[in-house]
């Protein structure tokens, strides 16, 4: 509590905001914080190094987490942002990242920004492969897929000061992947099932770059193209559009009340399902069509918009550019036929 009496939320008094908006080109280059300030940066610091710590993750995903806040934030628990971005890391309920409440927690939002197994459904660090390898501001950047990559580095000193002032062992040693299903990418402990995501890696799915984008949020205001009497907005039933030209017009079904799970996009109309015709661990020609259905999204989601993909065990991020396994976000059996998606391939909108 001591900390939050530090730093309450947002900036407010002696508190300097954000050094310049999310988005903007000169971030990252601000003067040295004195006073207040830099004592609720260090405050705050200390916050997310005690989350990386109960993790078990190295020092250096510490650093990487500060370099980023203070780009974002200037490590501050602000309660505004671009959009609909708050927080220390200008986390978007919108894109994933929790409710306004729980990002505002700067606890969760380490933890989200570290990422791993639990939600939010967004990748975080340990869900980056080969990340501790990088650059840090490559891996810094894996995660935000910022508009300005080239930001984050900027920030590397002042973030090992402000970790020299809290107290903070960057040097210290541990599980680069803790948290994540399965460990360490090829190692052992995964908790993947025969005949599921594990099998993923005979090249069906293709993987990518992180894609960065910026997809304003929209309405639903075009009745949806599959028939299913709802509203999608104007981006869903363009992708439904290209998807029915490039796929050969698949069975595919589009809104959907989803009254077991108010949260998916369905109700929002920012989602498909793309039907394959049968469970895919069992019939090879819908695996073949799904894995076409999925790389064909995949391969043209910086155009579309598409923000994930669920398919075969697998979920893809626009912001990694990578499949991992799906664990059913808490809501579906992932060793069903529907709950792990081997039937027909889901598509979710920005």
């Amino acid at each position: 509590m001591a900390v939050v009496v530090l730093a309450p939320f947002g900036a407010t008094g002696d508190q300097v905001n954000a050094a310049c908006p999310p988005n903007a080109p000169g971030a990252g280059q601000d003067p040295e914080a004195k006073g207040p300030l830099r004592a609720s940066q260090v405050a705050y610091a200390r916050i997310i190094d005690r989350v990386a710590v109960q993790r078990g993750l190295p020092g250096q995903a510490t650093l990487i987490a500060l370099m980023t806040a203070l780009v974002e934030s200037d490590l501050q628990n602000l309660s505004y942002g671009d959009a609909d971005s708050v927080g220390l890391f200008q986390q978007r309920p919108g894109a994933g990242w929790g409710t306004p409440a729980q990002i505002m927690d700067p606890s969760y939002a380490a933890g989200a920004f570290f990422g791993g197994s639990a939600p939010p459904s967004p990748p975080g660090l340990v869900d980056i492969n080969g990340w501790p390898s990088m650059n840090l501001g490559d891996a810094a950047q894996a995660v935000q897929v910022s508009a300005f990559p080239d930001r984050y580095a900027l920030r590397e000193q002042q973030a090992r000061q402000i970790a020299g002032l809290a107290g903070i062992d960057l040097n210290r040693a541990g599980d680069p992947y803790a948290g994540r299903t399965g460990g360490a990418p090829g190692g052992g402990g995964s908790t993947e099932t025969p005949g599921q995501a594990g099998d993923v890696c005979d090249g069906g799915l293709v993987d990518g770059k992180p894609i960065a984008g910026h997809w304003p949020p929209e309405e639903q205001t075009v009745p949806d193209p599959t028939g299913t009497g709802g509203m999608v907005t104007p981006r869903t039933a363009s992708w439904v559009a290209a998807a029915r030209g490039a796929l050969q017009n698949p069975s595919m079904s589009c809104w959907d009340a989803h009254a077991w799970n108010p949260t998916s996009d369905h109700p929002k109309g920012k989602a498909c399902d793309v039907f394959v015709g049968g469970d895919g661990r069992k019939v090879p020609a819908a695996r073949a069509k799904g894995d076409r259905y999925a790389n064909w999204t995949v391969q043209t989601a910086a155009q579309t918009g598409v923000r994930y993909v669920i398919w075969y065990g697998k979920i893809w991020s626009a912001r990694t550019g990578q499949w991992r396994v799906y664990n059913g976000g808490g809501v579906y059996d992932p060793s069903s036929a529907t709950g792990g998606h081997f039937d027909h391939v889901h598509v979710s909108m920005y």
